[in-house]
Order: structure tokens, then sequence, then C-alpha cells
């Protein structure tokens, strides 16, 4: 990815940077099934307990469905998600973080999360109820959403439409025989399209200033990276800056230094991989280009406060 930012990266540091995200993408999504699908088909009675579910080769469909009930995204666990998400908010609020950015939802708000998005659950209203499925399949038309998803509040007519295309789907699910897989991607291409062109008409017009623009592009590439690249001069040769100035600037921009961002998200991969892997703590640490078991173990618990074994043991508990 070649950014404009006052100095261009050569061409063979975009390629680099390209293949080693689709390479890391790839392995990823062959060593880790979606965390949060691998809930939902794990415990499939306990979620249709809090409304409509819709399973099929790996695609859901969440209809009407509470979080009142109980908490089935755990706030202390961060999620990677290998397909795409359509997220319709019915009703209460939330407060979530995406790859490192926190967000709040409401009613009205209607959310699609891009393949890869790692995610974390700060909170939510009691009475807060969505509507949600996956998808998996290219939307070549998509624009490049560098913070990863689209949301955007609906108006009266708006929602109207947005419910006509979830209400279909959810009767094509339920259909005798096999899913209307193609069906579904029609009606599921026509929302993702929707959603896109309601958020270009709710852009806001606001310009961005040179140290939000900069930290919006270290925190891609850190959401990114960060599990196997923790060096500052790494991200700094992607943007295209020196060191030091990527660090005063990430510092001033957002109050805190780029290793802790790094690190931060670095611990976050590993609890995916702890959570969610029967991975040896010395395979888990060579995915994540630590020289040992034992320089991933001293790192995770000096961030936080718990062994790598330690934390698997609590997160099975749960």
């Amino acid at each position: 990815m070649v950014y404009d930012s006052g100095c261009k990266i050569s061409l063979f540091q975009a390629i680099n940077a390209y293949l080693f995200r689709s390479l890391y993408c790839q392995i990823v999504r062959f060593m880790l099934i979606d965390t949060i699908s691998l809930e939902l088909f794990t415990h499939t009675d306990q979620w249709k307990e809090n409304g409509g579910v819709a399973l099929s080769d790996g695609f859901f469909m969440l209809h009407n469905f509470s979080f009142a009930n109980r908490d089935f995204l755990l706030s202390s666990q961060p999620y990677r998600l290998k397909e795409g998400r359509v997220v319709l908010v019915r009703r209460g609020s939330a407060h979530y973080t995406f790859n490192l950015v926190d967000y709040h939802f409401r009613a009205g708000d209607l959310v699609v999360f891009l393949a890869d998005t790692l995610i974390e659950k700060q909170g939510h209203s009691d009475d807060f109820e969505v509507d949600a499925f996956s998808f998996d399949f290219d939307a070549p038309w998509l624009p490049d959403i560098p913070e990863g998803f689209i949301t955007v509040h609906l108006d009266e007519r708006s929602q109207s439409i947005a419910d006509r295309h979830i209400e279909l789907a959810w009767q094509l699910v339920h259909e005798p025989g096999e899913m209307p897989v193609e069906n579904l991607k029609l009606i599921i291409s026509s929302l993702l399209l929707f959603v896109c062109r309601q958020a270009g008409q709710h852009t806001v017009s606001r310009q961005a200033s040179h140290q939000e623009e900069m930290l919006h592009r270290f925190l891609e590439l850190v959401s990114q990276h960060a599990s196997r690249q923790r060096s500052i001069p790494f991200y700094a040769d992607l943007l295209c800056l020196a060191p030091h100035y990527l660090s005063t600037l990430v510092k001033q921009a957002s109050g805190r230094t780029v290793m802790q961002w790094v690190n931060e998200t670095a611990v976050k991969e590993a609890k995916v991989w702890l959570a969610y892997s029967d991975d040896t703590i010395a395979q888990i640490a060579d995915h994540m280009q630590f020289p040992s078991a034992a320089s991933l173990t001293k790192f995770f618990k000096r961030e936080t406060g718990l062994t790598p074994s330690d934390y698997r043991t609590e997160s099975q508990k749960r």
C-alpha cells in the first residue's frame, strides 16, 4: 500500500507490505477458524435461547437476537474475524473496540465488519438486540476501509430498506432443502452496496488533521502486523517516517507510545491463539516470531500478569 504522506514508499516496500499482509492473513485463516463463529457453532443451543439462529456450512444469521441473558462474547477475550459481518442494532447500545479503536453503537446503526478485524467487547446495555449475519465472498466494489468496517445510522426510510433485505434473507434460510447460497449472496451484496452508499452520503466533511490521519494508518498497520512485527522502525518504514517522528506523533495524537499500542495488540493476538487453538506455547511463539516459548511467556506475563498457560486454563473455564 502506497501512502501519500509527504514522501513516497518504494515500489519494493509496497509490494513487500502487500505480500506480507496477504501471507499472514492466509496463515491465520488456515490455522484459526473464525473465533466468534466457533463460539456460535459450539454452543448453538445456548445461542438459540436468545433469538433466531440459522446455521449452514460456516454461514450464520441471527434474527432479533438479544444479549440480555448471557454474555456470549467475553469482555476480556479478543476475537479475530475470518469472515465479514453485517450487524443491525435493533435495541440498546454497545461499546466495542475494532482494530484498536473504540466505537459506540446504538439502535438504528448498521455496521459492516470486514474479514480479519480484531474485535473486543467493552460492554453493552441490558436490552442490546441485533440482527446479524456473516459473509465470506469477495465484494470487489467495497471501498478501501482503513478502519476495517463501515457504520451508518439509518433514518426511517433507510431502516425500512435494510429490514426488507434482512427479512427476505431470514425467509430464504428457512426454505426447505439446501440453503440457497447464491440467492443469499445476492441479498447480502445488495445490502452491502446500500450500506456503502449510505456511508458515502453521511461522510463527515471535516478534514482529518495530519496527526489523525497518520494515527489511523499506524493503527491499521499495527492491527495487521503486531503479532509478528514488534519494532518501531518496521512501522516507521511502512509509513515513510523517521522512527523518532513516528514515536512523537503517536504519543501526541493518542497519549500512548508506539510500543504500548504494539504490545497490547500482540497480547490480544496471543490470547486469540491461546483460547481458540490447540497449539503448544512453543508453536504459538513460532507463529508470532518470538525466539522461544520462554520469550513469549516472559512477554505475556509482563503485559498481563499471567503466563500463557495460566491464561489458557482460565479461558477454558469460561
